[in-house]
């Protein structure tokens, strides 16, 4: 092993920054660093800072080819985000199919708001399934859907999983639907509710820590 670490790269220092919400030095480092050597990283993370207008002008279009490149890499936050771009037809012309397909391949990888989104574009069955796995992922607004899913068959279970999305990530809109619908049941209910949310936030938190050590 050397006795220098390498210098750190545009693209490095631009993450740094990216993370640090220095938006403006983020967006310049992208920019020269997707002229030099791009990357799959480096084009996600460009796309959204032109998706969003951080750090310069809001540029869909350069946004979606950014995208586009770093989906094509096989990078799945970015075939999300391109997923997204295809359904909304914002910067690229609207294709169902085509978001479904891009959909797809970043679930398959694990991308929770992936199947958040395949949800929203299935039939119920289906719509669960993708909801739950996502909401096992710990992604907040899976589990808000899975609530408002489940709300009518079974709304214990529903307020269980606004509860553990409280627990795991503290989401606003989770705890204000459950703090309502909380105000339509019984204690015995709510009790039994609580119970579950803190087994799933557990569930979660271990998941989460397995996936950070192999990732380490």
């Amino acid at each position: 092993m050397g006795l220098f670490s390498p210098s750190p790269t545009k693209l490095d220092k631009a993450l740094v920054a990216f993370k640090r919400r220095e938006w403006k030095r983020a967006r310049r480092l992208l920019e020269k660093a997707d002229v030099e050597h791009p990357t799959a990283t480096g084009d996600y993370h460009l796309g959204l800072l032109e998706w969003r207008g951080l750090g310069g002008p809001r540029d869909a279009r350069a946004a979606v080819d950014c995208f586009a490149r770093a989906a094509e890499a096989g990078y799945p936050a970015a075939q999300t985000a391109y997923g997204v771009a295809l359904r909304a037809g914002v910067g690229v012309q609207k294709d169902h199919e085509a978001a479904r397909g891009m959909f797809r391949q970043a679930a398959s990888a694990g991308d929770a708001e992936a199947m958040t989104q395949l949800a929203t574009m299935s039939d119920r069955d289906d719509a669960r399934n993708y909801l739950v796995r996502a909401s096992e992922l710990g992604h907040s607004s899976a589990m808000l859907h899975l609530s408002n899913l489940l709300m009518d068959e079974d709304p214990v279970e529903a307020l269980a999983w606004l509860y553990a999305s409280v627990t795991v990530s503290g989401d606003d809109a989770c705890r204000k639907r459950a703090a309502a619908l909380a105000r339509e049941m019984s204690a015995r209910e709510i009790e039994a509710a609580q119970r579950a949310g803190r087994i799933y936030a557990k569930d979660i938190q271990n998941r989460s820590r397995q996936r950070a050590r192999v990732h380490a």
